[in-house]
């Protein structure tokens, strides 16, 4: 994204207008439910969507009332950024530091704390999919298709994201985010329920959204260098591209619909605030200045205190205190890491090795080997031994997540891809097919297998000349 305005939060004025919804991840909850129709849905979406673009500020964006030369605002954007990315490559060839994530756990940290909209991804363009008949359309659709993968699991971006959260062992402090980590991501799913008159609006964030950012190369260069497997961020900058990808299909769309415009002076004011729609909630480059190992690994203790603090030894004691009475209370954790220090239990800015309590959790013959996982070890490595003696991530490098294997189908879901086929086989028209898979496309199902094989069966009726190398069953 490329758009310097901020907005203020519209929470407030949606939670008076929708009072059973308390926060943005009740207003996510709400559009993953899979038992609330689509019908309400749309209607909680348009009643969001019009709170919130009564309170955008589009100044500044004066340039895409002028559809004949924002393909060329875009190419210069983009070539600006890919300059100060090579500037930025050039200070690394230089042997300067790491400018994103100094540790590991200053990655992990930011890949849980984006989880919320990285599980939602392309959910914007759903609404699309229901005017899959108009013509103007077809690249948005094929866009959100892509964005699911065709309906291949490794290729999904849901799927991706859910496969580098498991894998890192990340899904616990994702769980545990501010509600307000969940603003942009009800935002887009806000868009994926868009009824039909605010069209413009979802074109005008996805024209936002596909453009190549900056945090988005420096990322997946950084991920990279610390044995942190890439590839979702990696996928995003090569189909994003400007000359054939989704950024290039984001403006033709803009382009179509601003021929068929009834009030293109409407069309272009609607296309504008969605444009702005991406600045609503925490971005990547506001979490990544804010990402604090310290305050991560206070976090693991105090989570491992919740168990500890009824089994430990009641002879050992720190500052007139037992182990089990320093961890019954989470407010007491910090003080009690700060005795360790003290003590010499834990020695700060120093290679791990010279501390005695990394030895008891590291160590096979340790006395609290086993009590905390791969990456919660990391995690109290890096806040130990600081951004000094940061090393590259090494044991799970070997491994790369998009490399898995594709998942073998349990019972319940060959049931449902049974009973999904058998309706299909039922319907006499293409038009019908394409009804009945659309619903398995939504935000909360394309990621499901019944999802992923709804999806290829969409792809397949819908772009036959794109999918007709691919397999389907």
């Amino acid at each position: 994204m490329f758009v310097s305005t901020k907005l203020s939060s519209p929470e407030s004025s949606i939670k008076n207008h929708n009072h059973q919804f308390n926060n943005f991840k009740d207003w996510v909850n709400f559009f993953q439910d899979q038992q609330i129709s689509t019908a309400v849905k749309t209607e909680q979406a348009e009643n969001y969507l019009r709170d919130l673009i009564q309170q955008v500020d589009v100044a500044g964006l004066e340039w895409l009332d002028q559809p004949r030369h924002v393909e060329q605002h875009f190419l210069e954007q983009h070539h600006q950024t890919c300059a100060i990315f090579q500037s930025y490559v050039e200070r690394r060839r230089q042997q300067q530091g790491r400018e994103y994530f100094p540790t590991v756990s200053h990655a992990f940290e930011f890949l849980a704390k984006v989880a919320p909209v990285k599980l939602v991804d392309g959910s914007w363009l759903y609404s699309t999919v229901q005017n899959w008949n108009r013509p103007e359309t077809k690249d948005l659709i094929y866009i959100y298709l892509e964005e699911l993968g065709m309906g291949h699991t490794r290729a999904n971006h849901v799927t991706m994201y859910q496969d580098l959260l498991n894998h890192y062992e990340l899904n616990s402090y994702a769980e545990q985010l501010d509600a307000s980590y969940y603003e942009q991501a009800a935002v887009q799913l806000a868009l994926a329920y868009a009824p039909p008159e605010y069209l413009p609006l979802v074109i005008g964030f996805n024209l936002g959204y596909e453009q190549l950012p900056l945090h988005l190369l420096i990322t997946n260069y950084e991920l990279s260098e610390l044995g942190i497997d890439p590839h979702y961020f990696n996928v995003h900058i090569t189909i994003d591209n400007a000359h054939n990808g989704h950024a290039q299909k984001s403006l033709q769309a803009y382009l179509d619909q601003y021929a068929l415009a009834e009030d293109p002076a409407q069309y272009l004011d609607l296309i504008k605030k969605g444009y702005v729609l991406n600045d609503i909630g925490k971005s990547s480059t506001q979490i990544i200045k804010q990402l604090d190992t310290e305050k991560l690994a206070l976090k693991v203790f105090q989570n491992k205190a919740l168990i500890g603090q009824y089994i430990h030894n009641q002879k050992c004691q720190f500052s007139g205190k037992t182990i089990n009475e320093w961890l019954s209370d989470p407010a007491q954790i910090a003080d009690f890491l700060k005795v360790m220090i003290e003590k010499g239990w834990i020695v700060k800015d120093a290679p791990v090795e010279q501390s005695r309590f990394w030895k008891m959790i590291d160590d096979p013959d340790g006395k609290m080997f086993g009590v905390f996982n791969a990456t919660e070890k990391q995690i109290i490595k890096d806040w130990i031994q600081g951004e000094t003696f940061a090393a590259r991530l090494s044991s799970r490098s070997r491994s790369q997540v998009h490399n898995q294997m594709e998942p073998v189908l349990n019972r319940i879901d060959q049931q449902q891809i049974h009973q999904l086929k058998s309706r299909l086989n039922r319907c006499a028209a293409a038009e019908q097919k394409i009804d009945l898979l659309i619903p398995y496309v939504a935000p909360h199902m394309h990621h499901q297998e019944v999802g992923l094989w709804a999806t290829r069966q969409l792809s397949q009726l819908l772009f036959p000349f794109q999918t007709q190398a691919m397999t389907y069953s």
